[in-house]
C-alpha cells in the first residue's frame, strides 16, 4: 500500500460541534483536522423538567499517519539571516524506508539556498540542469524511528516566504507547506493620517497625500495602504461650525479592530481595561442607533467578559483593585475608581457581581478625608498627571473619584454613599488654584457638570481660556505651557501627548452634557485626527477616555445619510471604493504599491465619511537616546547554546522619575527566553511583572515609575535554532503614559558563528545516485527526536436518549 499525504492544510483544536433532535439520536460524519493526537467527543443536554444532563462518559478518537514529516521553524527570522530548515521524518511503518526530502526552490520563493562555502545559489529555473543541491536521501529505519535532514537557507524576501516539502518513498510519501514569517532589519515605526471626507455641502473632493518615509528607512521595509470606512456620526447643517462642516466617521475603526485598539502589551491592571472599556462604548453607540449586528455585538460581548473576569484577577483581599493585584503593597484609589466606573456601565450588557460593585465602593468611600472631602491615594499611581502638582494636591484624584460615583447614581447604595457634597465643595473651593494646570481643570470641569454645580460654568470659561483652535477648523488642548508641541528626535511628524487626548476628551464630555454639539464638532475633528490605524490612540487612558467622548458625540449626532464614491490614484494604478448605508461598517482597504509617488484620494457624492492613509516602515537603532539610558552586555553561557543579557536602566531626567516604564526586549533569531526564569525576575524590587510573548522571543518588562538609580536584571534565552549572521535583537523602553518618552536601542552576541558551526548536518558528505529517479542527491545521516503533526480522518458518533444535544470534540 502507498501512503501519500497531500500537504496539511486544517488546523484546529476544537473542530466539530453537532445539534441533536429531540430524539437524541444521530450520526454525524466529519474530517478530522491536521493533527496526529487524541480527539475526545462529550455531550451534555437541557431539559426543561431535569435540567442539565452530562454524558456520563466520553467517547476518544486517535488519529494516526505511518508516515508523515515535521517542519521546524522559528516563530520569525530577518532578512539575510542564515539557518538551518530542520525536517523530521517519522516512520512507523514496518520497514525502513529510503526516503527522498525536497525542498522546492522555484524562481520567486524568497530564499536563496546556502552552500558550505558560504555562498548563496539562487532558485532554479525550470530548464536547469543543476545537481539537485535541493534534496537530501535519508533512510529512517521503521517501528516509530525518527530522523531529520537540515537545508540551509537565507530568507532574501521580506513578508511571509512559503517552504514547500516533499518526502517520498516506494511505499510512502507526505507533503507540508508551512510559511515562515520574514522581517526586515531594525524596528517598525508605524504613521497614520486620518482624513475626513465631507460632502455634506459640496459634490466633489480632493486631497493629495505625501507619505514621508525618512532617508534611513530600511530596503524594501516600506509599507502602505488607504482604509475606507461608512460614516457614522455627523451633524446636519443648521449645526455647523463656521469652520468645520460635519464630523467623519467616528465609530467606524473602532467596530473593525475593537480586539486590537492599541499596539502595547496588556500586563496589568489598567492596560486590561483596553481590552474591555471600548467594548461598552461599541454596545452603547449601536444600541443608541439601532445598529445592531448580530457578528458585531456577539464579538463586544466576548471580549467584554473575558475582559472583565481577567480583570478581577487584579482585585486585592480589602477589595481594590491596583495594577498588579496582591503583589503591589497597596489598592489605588485611582485604578479602583477606574475600574468601578466601567464595571457599572458594563452592567447593562454583561452580568457584573452587584456585591463587587457594594465592596468597590465601599473601599473607595473609606479613602475619602473627613475633613476637607479629598480622596487620598495611597497605592502607587502610575500615571503622574493624576497625581496633581504640589499646589493643587489631589484635586484631579478626587475629581476622579467622585465622577465614579456621580455616575453610579448618588441614590444607590446609600450606606456606603460618599459624602457627594463635601467633595464637590472641596473641587469648588480649589477651582481658582488649578486654573492654569489645565489637566486639572478638564477632570474638574467634567465632574462639576455632571454634579450640576453652580460653579459649572465659570469651570467651563476656564477651561476654554486654554483651547488651541486650529486652522483646519479643529480644536484641543494641551497639557503643555503655550501649547506647544513635544517633538521626539526620532520621529517625523507630531504625534500628540496621551494627556492631551485626555484633556480633549474631557472638554467634549462636558460639551455633551450641554447638549453643545456645534462647540463638540472640532474637538471630534482633532480626537478623529489622531487615531493610530487601528482607531485608537497612545495608551490605555487616552483610548478609553477619546473612545467613550467619541461615543458620547455619535450617540448625538448620527445620521445614515450618505453615498460616496472614492478613487484612490497611486502612479499608474487606482482603486475605486463605494460606500453606502449597506455597506458602511465594512472596512475597505488598498494596497499601495507605488510607495514613492503621492497619493491621490477624489471623492464625490453626498455624506461625510472616514479614510485614512497608513504606513510602515522599519528603521535600525542607531544609538540610545534620552530620556532613559539602558547599558547592555551579552554573555554567552554553555559554549553559546545560552546567552544571557545585562540590562541596567535609569530615568535621565535629574530629579524627576518616570511614570511606569515598560520594556520590550526582543530575543536574538534562534533563541527564546527561558520562562522559567519569570519567578526570579519579579523579585528585583522595581520590575514588577514580566510576561513573554510572541512564542517566547519576546520580553515585557514592567517597572514602577524610574528614576536616576539604574535598575539592573538579567534575561536568559537558549538556542533552539541554528541561526548564523544575525541581525541585532531589538529593544524598546518608554514611558507608559507619555510614549514619545522612549528609547530604541539593538544588542548583539559578541561572537558572531557561521552556519558551518552551528549546524555541520546541513552539508552531507556522501552522495549517491538514485535510479530509480534519475537524479542525485546528498544522503543524510542524522537523527533528532520526534514531534507531532497533521493526517485527516473521519469520525462517526451516535448519542443517545437525550433532549437537545451539544457536542464538542477538543485535543487532549
Amino acid at each position: 500500500m502507498n501512503y501519500f499525504n497531500g500537504p496539511i492544510s486544517i488546523i484546529s483544536d476544537r473542530f466539530y460541534w453537532c445539534f441533536f433532535s429531540e430524539t437524541g439520536e444521530a450520526v454525524y460524519e466529519a474530517t478530522v483536522p491536521d493533527t496526529i493526537t487524541s480527539w475526545v467527543a462529550s455531550a451534555f443536554a437541557i431539559n426543561d423538567e431535569t435540567g442539565l444532563g452530562v454524558a456520563p462518559s466520553t467517547s476518544k478518537l486517535t488519529v494516526f499517519r505511518p508516515f508523515f514529516i515535521r517542519l521546524n521553524i522559528p516563530y520569525s527570522v530577518k532578512r539575510g539571516e542564515k539557518f538551518a530548515l530542520q525536517v523530521l521524518i517519522f516512520n512507523y511503518m514496518d520497514t525502513e524506508q529510503d526516503v527522498t526530502v525536497t525542498l522546492k526552490h522555484d524562481d520567486g520563493a524568497g530564499f536563496d539556498f546556502l552552500q558550505k562555502d558560504g555562498t548563496s545559489k539562487k532558485p532554479l529555473s525550470k530548464d536547469s540542469k543543476s545537481k539537485n543541491y535541493n534534496m537530501r536521501l535519508i533512510s529512517v529505519p521503521g517501528g516509530g524511528v525518527s530522523k531529520a535532514v537540515y537545508f540551509p537557507i537565507v530568507p532574501t524576501q521580506i513578508g511571509e516566504v512559503k517552504l514547500s516539502v516533499v518526502a517520498q518513498s516506494a511505499k510512502a510519501g507526505d507533503a507540508v507547506e508551512q510559511r515562515l514569517k520574514v522581517e526586515p532589519e531594525g524596528y517598525r515605526v508605524d504613521r497614520n493620517i486620518p482624513m475626513i471626507i465631507d460632502l455634506s455641502e459640496k459634490t466633489a473632493f480632493s486631497k493629495e497625500i505625501d507619505l514621508q518615509y525618512p532617508h534611513d528607512a530600511v530596503e524594501g521595509s516600506k509599507r502602505a495602504r488607504v482604509d475606507i470606512i461608512g460614516q457614522f456620526g455627523f451633524i446636519d447643517g443648521s449645526h455647523m461650525h463656521k469652520f468645520c462642516k460635519s464630523s467623519g466617521d467616528i465609530m467606524g475603526p473602532i467596530l473593525a479592530n475593537i480586539d486590537a485598539l492599541v499596539q502595547m502589551p496588556y500586563g496589568c491592571g489598567e492596560q486590561n481595561m483596553i481590552n474591555f472599556v471600548p467594548n461598552i462604548v461599541v454596545l452603547r453607540y449601536l444600541k443608541a442607533t439601532k445598529r445592531a449586528g448580530a457578528q458585531i455585538e456577539a464579538k463586544a460581548l466576548k471580549y467584554m467578559e473575558s475582559g472583565y473576569q481577567r480583570e478581577l484577577t487584579y482585585r486585592r483581599d480589602d477589595n481594590s483593585f491596583s495594577a498588579f493585584g496582591q503583589q503591589d503593597k497597596h489598592g489605588s484609589t485611582w485604578l479602583t475608581a477606574f475600574v468601578v466606573r466601567s464595571f457599572k456601565q458594563a452592567q447593562s450588557f454583561i452580568f457584573v457581581d452587584d456585591q463587587i460593585l457594594q465592596k468597590t465602593f465601599a473601599f473607595l468611600n473609606a479613602q475619602q478625608e473627613q475633613e476637607n472631602g479629598a480622596f487620598a491615594e495611597r497605592g502607587e499611581v502610575h500615571h503622574k498627571d493624576m497625581q496633581g502638582g504640589a499646589a493643587e494636591g489631589g484635586v484631579p484624584l478626587t475629581a476622579y473619584v467622585f465622577i465614579a460615583f456621580l455616575e453610579n447614581g448618588r441614590k444607590k447604595h446609600e450606606h456606603l454613599q460618599v459624602k457627594n457634597d463635601k467633595a464637590q465643595h472641596y473641587l469648588e473651593q480649589h477651582l481658582n488654584e488649578i486654573k492654569d494646570d489645565v489637566y486639572a481643570l478638564a477632570v474638574v470641569t467634567y465632574a462639576l457638570h455632571l454634579a450640576k454645580s453652580t460653579k459649572k460654568s465659570e469651570a467651563l470659561k476656564m477651561l476654554e481660556a486654554h483651547k488651541i483652535e486650529d486652522t483646519d477648523g479643529s480644536a484641543h488642548w494641551t497639557a503643555k505651557a503655550g501649547g506647544e508641541k513635544a517633538k521626539d528626535t526620532q520621529q517625523y511628524f507630531y504625534q500628540p501627548r496621551p494627556v492631551d487626548v485626555e484633556i480633549s476628551s474631557y472638554a467634549l464630555l462636558t460639551y455633551m452634557l450641554n447638549d453643545d454639539k456645534e462647540k463638540g464638532l472640532p474637538i471630534v475633528r482633532w480626537l478623529s485626527s489622531q487615531r493610530n490605524a487601528l482607531g485608537g490612540f497612545s495608551s490605555t487612558q487616552d483610548t478609553v477616555m477619546a473612545l467613550q467622548a467619541l461615543g458620547a458625540y455619535a450617540e448625538k449626532a448620527y445620521s445614515p445619510t450618505f453615498n460616496v464614491s472614492i478613487i484612490v490614484k497611486s502612479g499608474a494604478d487606482n482603486e475605486q471604493f463605494e460606500v453606502t448605508p449597506e455597506n458602511a461598517i465594512v472596512l475597505q482597504s488598498y494596497e499601495i504599491s507605488s510607495l514613492d509617488e503621492p497619493l491621490q484620494i477624489e471623492a464625490k457624492g453626498n455624506g461625510v465619511i472616514f479614510a485614512q492613509a497608513q504606513y510602515s516602515y522599519y528603521r535600525v537603532a542607531t544609538k540610545d537616546d534620552m530620556p532613559f539610558y539602558c547599558t547592555k552586555d551579552v554573555r554567552e553561557v554553555h559554549g553559546g547554546n545560552r546567552l544571557q543579557l545585562d540590562l541596567c536602566c535609569n530615568y535621565t531626567k535629574p530629579g524627576q522619575r518616570s511614570n511606569m516604564a515598560v520594556a520590550e526586549v526582543s530575543a536574538l533569531t534562534g533563541y527564546r527566553f527561558d520562562g522559567d526564569e519569570i519567578g526570579r525576575l519579579t523579585d528585583i524590587a522595581d520590575l514588577q511583572r514580566a510576561e513573554l510573548d510572541k512564542e517566547d522571543t519576546k520580553m515585557n518588562l514592567y517597572f514602577n515609575p524610574l528614576g536616576s538609580t539604574p535598575v539592573c536584571l538579567s534575561l536568559f534565552s537558549d538556542m533552539v535554532y541554528q541561526v548564523a549572521d544575525q541581525k541585532p535583537a531589538q529593544m524598546v523602553l518608554f514611558d507608559y503614559y507619555d510614549p514619545e518618552q522612549q528609547v530604541k536601542s539593538s544588542y548583539s552576541a559578541k561572537q558572531v558563528r557561521s552556519l558551518q558551526d552551528a549546524c555541520p548536518d546541513c552539508w552531507p558528505s556522501v552522495e549517491i545516485n538514485d535510479e530509480g529517479s534519475g537524479m542525485t542527491a546528498t544522503r543524510a545521516d542524522a537523527s533528532n527526536a520526534a514531534t507531532i503533526t497533521a493526517t485527516s480522518g473521519v469520525l462517526r458518533l451516535g448519542v443517545l436518549s437525550l433532549l437537545i444535544h451539544f457536542l464538542t470534540l477538543t485535543v487532549v
